[in-house]
């Protein structure tokens, strides 16, 4: 069958949100072959079903004569060839979603995520792929992490096609060169952002990264950034990245370093996980799930090196970084999922749970990205104690990439990292993976962070609260989450209830302010249960903790040496 798959995609009416797509294969000798699309997209790890916005799909000779494509699964079409050596697919595909892991066409832009709209053939998805792209006559650009070849696009299989988005249209093309390599910040809709503050920042955050590692994986690399009215997020790619961020908030300092944020941990991961990987993601299956229990890596390490390389280049001061880990440790130890769910388990039930939160979740499970984070914190302390600050997970990191150089096409295994750190540590850490990634014991994160010359203090130590979240609603004051460990979640309020008076006093949107006004003791709380009232009882307590990361006064130098070598490596 042919040596390449040749891809078209037009956009002859963007306003309608469709694009038009041709797929032509040659030289092809079977009575009959299976085009495909994925259910999900490389990096985002849920069922997402784009097979439902494909439509008009048909299957023409050479001669033009119609031969026969129908479905055989929800994203699989089979066409019988009619002894025709060669055949083009043709289909449309709706796209009005703007987010990082799907696409949007409308008559300024095109963002596509290939895994969305480009199917591949069965037992061809190891081929060259050749796109061509006709944009709409107004556009004038286009960006992506695919090499141009002449005035066509290729990749080296159908993994890479599907893992390089493309953004079409009149975006603002920023660039820099770090070691002669072009890098290229696409900037799509208006924004308050600086030209050069984004250049100088990106190239340093960049920069940090390259020379941890020392290797430069590609030929070129480009930042894919969408200005939002609001949203954010990012997702990762071989070559390229794509980001979301509010237009206006360029000259906001914390939201900015923030940005910056998701710009480091979206780079970094064309490092981790893009290549160094869990061995179960890749060679992907796009039909159905890809377990794996190693995300608490892929992401988690993730998340605790975005935030150390912005302050290693000089984006954040200290203080501003334990702000950063200060949001993780919140958003793990305030909250009882970390008993009700294993490290592990977070990462290989993402498919299910960590894309579909609900009011509960805070309650039944943790983020392997947070919780990760944290682990990883400790297991780099653990190491950075154990050799007397020579080492630390900065060494697991580049273990890890060293064994990719040898070996691209096999991904880590978690006893492949268990065996790194325990190298470096020169220890046993069975007791530390039972207990902090296989199993639910508290993490006593407090403790490590005092080898760092750390400590959290409760920020809402004195603070009254019912430990619940509450929104307005059409006047109305509406619970949407209660917290299990909290006084509201043991006295039976529920996510929906309608919080009508505490004490007969009418509750007001800022009834928060006013529980320290009531006396001591019990409390009366009248709700509307879906249209019924209901009268409860509870007794208000100091609220769940809230933490605050602090330098120790007087730290040792011993403390000083551990925290260094974790900033600043």
């Amino acid at each position: 069958m042919s040596e390449s798959i040749n891809y078209k995609i037009s956009f002859p009416k963007p306003e309608t949100h469709y694009c038009e797509v041709e797929i032509n294969i040659t030289n092809i000798n079977s009575d009959s072959i299976t085009f495909f699309l994925p259910v999900w997209t490389p990096g985002s790890y849920m069922i997402r079903e784009f097979a439902r916005q494909v439509q008009n799909e048909e299957v023409l000779s050479p001669t033009g004569k119609k031969l026969n494509m129908f479905k055989t699964r929800k994203n699989h079409w089979k066409v019988e060839t009619a002894g025709e050596k060669s055949i083009t697919v043709r289909y449309k595909v709706y796209c009005n979603e703007l987010t990082v892991r799907t696409s949007e066409i409308n008559d300024e832009h095109a963002f596509i995520n290939c895994s969305n709209v480009f199917m591949s053939v069965k037992g061809l998805e190891s081929n060259k792929c050749v796109v061509k792209i006709n944009p709409h006559a107004s556009w004038k650009k286009i960006s992506t992490g695919l090499d141009k070849v002449g005035d066509s696009y290729e990749a080296e299989n159908y993994d890479v096609l599907a893992d390089s988005p493309l953004e079409i249209g009149n975006q603002n093309v920023l660039e820099f060169e770090i070691r002669g390599i072009k890098h290229y910040i696409a900037l799509t809709g208006k924004g308050n952002y600086d030209e050069q503050t984004l250049i100088d920042d990106f190239k340093r955050i960049a920069e940090e990264q390259i020379n941890f590692f020392g290797d430069i994986p590609y030929k070129h690399y480009t930042f894919i950034n969408h200005l939002v009215e609001k949203g954010g997020g990012g997702l990762e790619h071989l070559n390229s990245f794509a980001v979301q961020f509010p237009r206006w908030a360029f000259k906001d300092e914390k939201m900015y370093k923030q940005f910056l944020g998701l710009v480091s941990h979206e780079f970094f991961h064309l490092w981790n996980v893009k290549r160094i990987r869990p061995s179960e993601l890749g060679p992907f299956d796009y039909d159905n799930e890809n377990h794996t229990t190693g995300l608490w890596v892929a992401e988690g390490w993730t998340s605790i090196y975005d935030n150390i390389f912005i302050r290693r280049c000089g984006v954040l001061d200290n203080k501003e970084y334990y702000e950063f880990i200060e949001k993780e440790v919140n958003d793990i130890m305030r909250f009882q999922g970390r008993f009700n769910q294993s490290l592990f388990a977070s990462s290989y039930d993402t498919w299910i749970k960590f894309y579909r939160q609900d009011e509960n979740s805070k309650n039944s499970q943790v983020s392997y990205y947070t919780k990760g984070a944290l682990v990883a914190l400790m297991l780099n302390i653990e190491i950075i104690k154990s050799t007397d600050c020579n080492k630390s997970l900065d060494d697991a990191l580049k273990a890890l990439w060293e064994d990719y150089k040898k070996d691209p096409l096999h991904g880590y295994t978690n006893e492949r990292v268990k065996e790194i750190c325990e190298g470096l540590a020169g220890k046993d850490l069975t007791e530390f993976w039972n207990k902090y990634l296989l199993g639910t014991d508290e993490l006593p994160l407090f403790e490590y962070f005092k080898e760092a010359g750390l400590e959290a203090k409760n920020a809402s130590e004195d603070t009254i609260t019912l430990d619940i979240e509450t929104a307005p609603s059409a006047g109305r004051i509406i619970i949407t989450k209660t917290y299990d460990g909290g006084c509201g979640y043991s006295a039976g309020l529920n996510t929906g209830d309608e919080l009508i008076s505490i004490n007969d006093v009418r509750v007001e949107a800022d009834y928060e302010k006013r529980l320290k006004d009531f006396e001591a003791g019990e409390l009366k709380v009248l709700v509307n249960r879906k249209g019924l009232m209901k009268e409860l009882k509870l007794t208000p307590g100091a609220c769940i903790p809230k933490y605050e990361i602090k330098e120790i006064e007087n730290m040792s130098d011993e403390q000083r040496k551990v925290l260094d070598k974790w900033l600043l490596g």
